[in-house]
């Protein structure tokens, strides 16, 4: 049994479903494939810190939540998650320019899924976090 999880229903779990803390970081779907998702966040004052800096929060934020998408194009659709374990990695700072979460399923089973997300600034290309994750997908 198949389930695509679509760019119009990421938008509405966006709004609907996600914690205040990712709701408030302007987050948007840029693009679904299988068992990968981009996601979008722009430096504002919710995601930044002093002098414009992506706070290491929002990063993190992202990061969960860019795998969490990943999860739900693996044709089982939307469904809760749960994040088990993640490590984010900071390999420098950045803020003038929109940040991409680019993420993938590593490997998905009946129970857990483990996932890696690369961040980079949407223009110059640059990577600035790296994380991966363990998730449980409960019954």
């Amino acid at each position: 049994m198949s389930e695509k999880f679509t760019i119009e229903e990421a938008a509405q779990v966006l709004v609907e479903a996600m914690p205040g803390c990712v709701s408030e970081l302007g987050v948007t779907v840029e693009s679904l494939g299988d068992g990968t998702a981009t996601l979008r966040m722009s430096a504002t004052r919710m995601s930044c810190r002093e002098g414009g800096i992506f706070a290491g929060q929002a990063i993190a934020g992202l990061a969960d939540t860019a795998m969490c998408f990943a999860i739900w194009t693996d044709g089982r659709g939307y469904r809760p998650v749960a994040t088990v374990d993640l490590h984010v990695t900071f390999l420098r700072g950045g803020g003038a320019e929109d940040l991409l979460a680019h993420a993938e399923i590593v490997k998905s089973g009946r129970s857990l899924s483990f996932c890696k997300v690369s961040m980079v600034l949407a223009e110059s290309g640059k990577e600035l976090a790296s994380a991966v994750a363990t998730f449980s997908l409960p019954a």
